[in-house]
């Protein structure tokens, strides 16, 4: 299909109907070819993460639309000298014909000393899209969850969410400052800081459905203590985890509780330089 008649503007929130819907068909369009089921997330958290983004990234945010109707979007955020695309999906109809390639430009920047971003691994096309932009897979995303049947006992203390602590624990694990993104999280999921001999070495989010992440530790013994200090809380109960491959404590710590792999495996791309992180866990693809 061509998309020379097609208009790429600023997204608005009044976009974020359409924009759940484009999602829903290009992931739901992927999966299905792998006989997968997709992922669907309630349109209510959509639309938070992609109205979160328009607050602190609104010149980030572009739409696709065809004589009135968007057909594709993308969105990056940045974070100091740290860029990441938290979306980029085509309605499957409109696929192969540049488009994608048309929103990357829109939203890519220049001047960023690192940059990254999360795919599905069957995203063979896209996956291949970001290569090209020396974005290079670093190390999986492992989806992981169940039933919380048995955990290891962490030296942990928890604490209450001290901005300071947070902002260390954020340099730390992701290099950069994620303040604004906290402002978010700490709208929908628990926040704690965990310590040892009083000083922090993790914090976690808890959200009510059982997912714990973002998760971020000074390195990967104290994430794998914190997750295991979190999944105390839920035993006998469901838990989710979405962790790097280079966490390897944080997925040690989760496959021992008796979770189990749930999806296929996401990509975490960086670019030259960049090493994959080994005290995380993330929130969601959207934000990281």
């Amino acid at each position: 299909m061509s998309v020379s008649g097609i208009e790429i503007r600023p997204a608005t929130e009044a976009d974020l109907d359409a924009e759940y819907e484009v999602f829903r068909a290009a992931i739901g369009d992927l999966y299905r070819r792998h006989s997968f089921e997709p992922p669907s997330p309630p349109p209510e958290a959509f639309a938070a993460q992609q109205a979160h983004l328009l607050r602190h990234d609104a010149e980030r945010s572009l739409v696709a639309e065809e004589r009135g109707r968007v057909v594709a979007f993308a969105a990056a955020l940045v974070r100091l000298d740290a860029w990441f695309l938290a979306s980029l999906f085509v309605l499957p109809d409109y696929q192969g014909a540049g488009l994608g390639r048309r929103l990357l430009d829109g939203v890519w920047g220049d001047g960023y000393a690192r940059r990254l971003t999360l795919t599905d691994a069957i995203q063979l096309v896209s996956n291949g899209l970001y290569a090209g932009r020396g974005l290079i897979p670093a190390t999986p995303m492992l989806h992981l969850g169940g039933r919380v049947e048995r955990v290891d006992p962490a030296d942990l203390e928890p604490s209450e969410p001290d901005a300071a602590a947070i902002a260390e624990l954020d340099r730390a694990a992701y290099g950069f400052d994620r303040a604004r993104d906290h402002e978010h999280w700490s709208r929908f999921a628990r926040p704690t800081v965990w310590r040892r001999e009083r000083r922090p070495v993790a914090y976690a989010y808890a959200w009510p459905h059982g997912r714990i992440g973002p998760l971020a530790a000074v390195d990967g013994p104290a994430a794998g203590a914190a997750l295991r200090a979190e999944l105390a809380r839920l035993r006998g109960t469901p838990a989710e985890v979405v962790a790097p491959g280079s966490s390897a404590e944080v997925v040690a710590a989760a496959l021992a509780a008796g979770l189990r792999f749930t999806r296929p495996p996401g990509l975490l791309l960086l670019s030259a330089g960049l090493a994959p992180p080994r005290g995380l866990a993330i929130s969601g693809y959207s934000l990281l």
